[in-house]
C-alpha cells in the first residue's frame, strides 16, 4: 500500500484527473475547480495531510491518479488502491473582492492574493516557472481589502491569514503595502498574519513589518545556483543571492527562529544544490520548503516534465532529517509551513522524528 508520503508526492507532482462520471458533480459543488493556476488549485486533505493539487491543467489530464465520487464520498484511485479525500469548503461568502482571491488551504488557514500585478511580469523579466496571471495594475486598495477582511473575520475570527501574490512596482513598495495592510487588520483582529515577499532593499523595513503586526516572513529564493537563477528568474535575480541571505539573517533576528521560510523548486535544478541550500537555511533558522515544479499551462516552462515524485521524496526525506536536527518544527510558523499543502517535508519531518 502506498504510504502518505508516496501518495502526496505523486499527487503534487503529477496532479489528478477527474473521472468522466464525476466531473459534472464535482464542478457543481466546487465551481472554481475548473479554473487554472495556483489560486484555484484543489485544496484538500487525505488523512491528516493537506494537499494543493492541480486538476485543470493540461499535464494533470495524464495523471495516473483518478478522482471518483462513490457512495457520496470522493476517493483518489491509485491503481487498485483508493484513498478518501476531503475538500476544504469554500469560505463564507462576503459579497466582496475576497470571494475571488481568498481560499481555505488548511484547517484554519486562509490564503489570499491581493496583488495579481508583478513588476517582473514582462517577457525579459518573468520567472519562467511562474503561472500567476497578472490581471490588475496594482494591488487591491488597503481600505477596500480591510473592509472585506473585517466582514470575513467576523465569520472565521481565529483563522490565520497567509498573503501572497506578485511583487507590485518593486520589493520596497510591496513591503510598504504589506505593512499598511497589517496595520489595518490589527485595528480589528489579532489573528496570525504571514506574508510572502521579496527582500526589500532597506532591511530595516523587516523590523517595521514585524512592528506593523506581521508574524511570519516568507522570502522565496526558489533557485539555488546564482547562474541558473539569472536564467530562470531574470528579473527577480537582480536581488542578489547575498542580499537574500542578509535578509534571512535579519528576518530571523526580527521574527524569530522558524518564523522565516523560503521555497526551493524541485525538478528544475540539481537536487544536491537544493539540499546544500536547505542545510544552509536551516542552520540559520530559516525553514526551507521544497516545492515540486509543476508545468502549469500559463508558465513559460509549460513544456517541461513535472518534478519526478521519487526525486521529491528523496530530497524531502533528507530535508525532514535537517528540520529535526535544527529544531524547525513545521508548526512553528503560521502560514505556509504550517499548512504544508504544496510540499511533503512536514510528513517527512514526522517520519524523521519517529526514527
Amino acid at each position: 500500500m502506498k504510504s502518505m508520503i508516496e501518495l502526496k508526492a505523486g499527487l503534487l507532482c503529477l496532479g489528478m484527473r477527474v473521472a468522466a462520471d464525476t466531473k459534472d458533480i464535482l464542478l457543481k459543488e466546487y465551481p472554481h475547480f475548473a479554473d487554472k493556476g495556483f489560486i484555484d488549485a484543489v485544496n484538500a486533505k487525505i488523512g491528516n495531510s493537506n494537499l494543493c493539487i492541480s486538476i485543470a491543467e493540461e499535464y494533470s489530464a495524464k495523471s495516473p491518479y483518478i478522482l471518483k465520487k462513490t457512495d457520496e464520498q470522493y476517493f483518489v484511485y491509485a491503481g487498485e488502491e483508493r484513498f478518501k479525500i476531503d475538500f476544504f469548503p469554500p469560505l463564507p461568502a462576503t459579497g466582496t473582492v475576497l470571494d475571488d482571491i481568498a481560499r481555505l488551504h488548511a484547517d484554519g488557514c486562509i490564503n489570499i492574493w491581493p496583488s495579481t500585478s508583478c513588476c517582473y511580469d514582462t517577457p525579459d523579466l518573468k520567472c519562467s516557472f511562474c503561472s500567476l496571471e497578472c490581471k490588475n495594475n496594482r494591488p487591491i486598495p488597503i481600505a477596500e481589502l480591510c473592509s472585506a477582511l473585517q466582514i470575513l473575520m467576523q465569520k472565521v475570527p481565529d483563522y490565520t491569514l497567509n498573503f501572497s501574490g506578485g511583487t507590485y512596482q518593486n520589493p520596497d513598495a510591496m513591503a510598504d503595502y504589506w505593512m499598511a495592510l497589517a496595520k489595518g487588520i490589527r485595528s480589528f483582529s489579532s489573528c496570525p498574519i504571514a506574508v510572502e515577499f521579496a527582500p526589500p532593499t532597506d532591511l530595516r523595513k523587516l523590523k517595521e513589518m514585524k512592528d506593523s503586526g506581521i508574524n511570519a516572513a516568507i522570502m522565496n529564493l526558489e533557485i539555488a545556483d546564482a547562474d541558473l537563477r539569472k536564467k530562470i528568474c531574470p528579473g527577480k535575480s537582480k536581488i542578489s543571492y547575498a542580499h537574500y541571505y542578509k535578509a534571512f539573517e535579519e528576518a530571523v533576528n526580527v521574527f524569530g527562529w522558524g518564523q522565516v521560510s523560503s521555497v526551493l523548486i524541485g525538478g528544475i535544478q540539481p537536487k544536491e544544490d537544493i539540499l546544500k541550500e536547505c542545510e544552509k537555511m536551516a542552520a540559520m533558522g530559516v525553514f526551507p520548503t521544497i516545492m515540486p515544479f509543476r508545468p502549469m499551462d500559463n508558465c513559460e516552462l509549460h513544456g517541461l516534465k513535472a518534478c519526478d515524485p521519487q526525486e521529491l521524496i528523496d530530497m524531502s526525506l533528507r530535508l525532514g532529517i535537517l528540520l529535526v536536527k535544527y529544531k524547525l518544527h513545521p508548526h512553528l510558523q503560521e502560514g505556509c509551513t504550517k499548512c504544508g499543502g504544496c510540499s511533503i517535508e512536514n510528513d517527512c519531518y514526522l517520519k524523521a522524528k519517529q526514527n
